[in-house]
């Protein structure tokens, strides 16, 4: 990468919404800086959530509609019931043992592979729906997911020869809740297995800017972790983290639809109160 880069984190259903609200609040108070952002020079790198937002905006979405979307009553999301701490709690029991980070995934794969989960057809009718434009299209844009079997880490681009859908619904298959994803003989689960944002696989973008529904500090450790960010030196990086409200709108499961409308709103407020200093940075470049 030569040009900026825009990172796209995980963070469920509200993610979706928190994240596509962050960016129209700056479009708001900075269209200009917007346009520079979503521009097709930059770089687009989504994971989970944060997948389905960078492939929106690479095919062509227009933020105004993708924010009325999630304020919408209507929707193709699927309902799924989750309580955050048990979650965490199975996913720290399945790694309790492992022996190095691919490892940690290779077994947080098995939870993936051995899970009863909604069918493949259920939730790819809903990636579907997300998407307008279901071919890549032109744009730099980069997906990651994690190969369930072997714990490695796969990032899809328009030049993997995977269909667009696939390589979102891939990204965005949290183990244990939504079905592994069979691409080319190998079965993937969610990118956010390896990181929240996998923000170092920008490394060698400037200017980087990183989008993450989470608090700087979470109770896993830093939501970008630092040695992600020094791994993006040279270039400049600035993360927009969601503040208390943002947290607070998400409710006690991201993945539940009814969370959009109130994390769209949150991540809209976030959005403007961050524009200026947001503009400061990127127009540094």
């Amino acid at each position: 990468m030569t040009n900026g880069a825009l990172v796209l984190a995980g963070g469920g259903v509200a993610g979706i919404a928190w994240e596509t609200g962050v960016l129209l609040g700056i479009q708001d108070v900075q269209p200009a800086t917007a346009a520079q952002i979503l521009g097709a020079p930059t770089a687009l790198l989504g994971t989970s959530a944060g997948a389905a937002v960078a492939a929106q905006l690479a095919t062509g979405a227009l933020l105004k509609d993708l924010f009325d979307a999630q304020l919408a009553d209507d929707t193709a999301e699927l309902f799924v019931e989750i309580d955050l701490a048990s979650f965490g709690a199975m996913m720290a029991e399945a790694v309790a043992a492992a022996t190095s980070p691919e490892d940690s995934r290779r077994r947080l794969g098995a939870v993936a592979l051995a899970a009863e989960t909604p069918s493949t057809a259920a939730r790819r009718a809903v990636i579907e729906a997300r998407l307008t434009e279901k071919s890549w299209g032109d744009r730099s844009l980069g997906l990651t997911a994690v190969d369930a079997e072997t714990g490695e880490l796969r990032i899809f681009d328009r030049s993997s020869g995977v269909d667009l859908v696939d390589a979102v619904m891939a990204s965005c298959a949290v183990p244990g809740v939504w079905p592994v994803v069979e691409i080319g003989g190998h079965k993937y689960m969610d990118g956010g297995m390896r990181s929240g944002s996998n923000a170092d696989l920008a490394a060698g973008a400037d200017p980087v800017l990183i989008i993450t529904p989470s608090t700087e500090q979470t109770p896993m450790g830093p939501a970008v972790p630092p040695a992600e960010l020094a791994a993006l030196a040279p270039g400049r990086v600035h993360v927009v983290y969601a503040d208390a409200a943002s947290i607070a709108s998400f409710g006690m499961n991201p993945l539940d639809p009814a969370a959009r409308k109130a994390a769209a709103l949150a991540g809209r407020e976030v959005g403007r109160r961050v524009a200026n200093e947001v503009t400061t940075f990127w127009s540094q470049a």
